[in-house]
């Protein structure tokens, strides 16, 4: 019985580290200036280039794309952990809260963008963040069904 609590703990522990660590990295990433900002996609952007052999630069929207793949991603991520953490607590609709969590920390990290130079709230950001989230929580819930059958 000792060694259930003691693993119950450490999940709890554990889940809740990985949540701070990421709303950390989400904070970190929001505060940089929009140059540095850009100059850290133009630089996923080569190393696509090289991976791939292309160059994506041709490309008029690549910078913005891959801006909003990584708030997807980021969400995404945010989310699964954001799941993980409160079904830790044994929380009843631990995928509601998850999403709620989102959506909150979402908000709150556009109007944090309000503060940094060459950044702006945009609710399109905020959809684009919902929708990472929500192909988490369709990813999770398609695996536990694969594993029920």
């Amino acid at each position: 019985m000792k060694k259930i609590e003691n693993q119950d703990k450490l999940k709890k522990i554990i889940s809740t580290i990985l949540l701070i660590s990421w709303c950390l990295l989400i904070f970190y990433f929001s505060s940089q200036i929009g140059e540095k900002s850009n100059l850290s996609s133009s630089h996923v952007i080569d190393f696509i280039n090289k991976l791939l052999n292309v160059n994506l630069y041709n490309f008029e929207y690549s910078v913005l794309i891959v801006r909003k793949l990584a708030h997807m991603f980021l969400y995404f991520v945010l989310n699964l952990l954001s799941i993980n953490f409160f079904k830790s607590y044994k929380l009843n609709n631990y995928y509601k809260y998850a999403f709620l969590f989102c959506l909150i920390y979402a908000i709150s990290d556009e109007v944090h963008q309000l503060f940094v130079i060459e950044r702006a709230f945009r609710l399109t950001d905020i959809i684009i963040d919902m929708l990472g989230a929500c192909i988490g929580y369709i990813l999770l819930k398609l695996i536990n069904k694969l594993k029920i059958k």
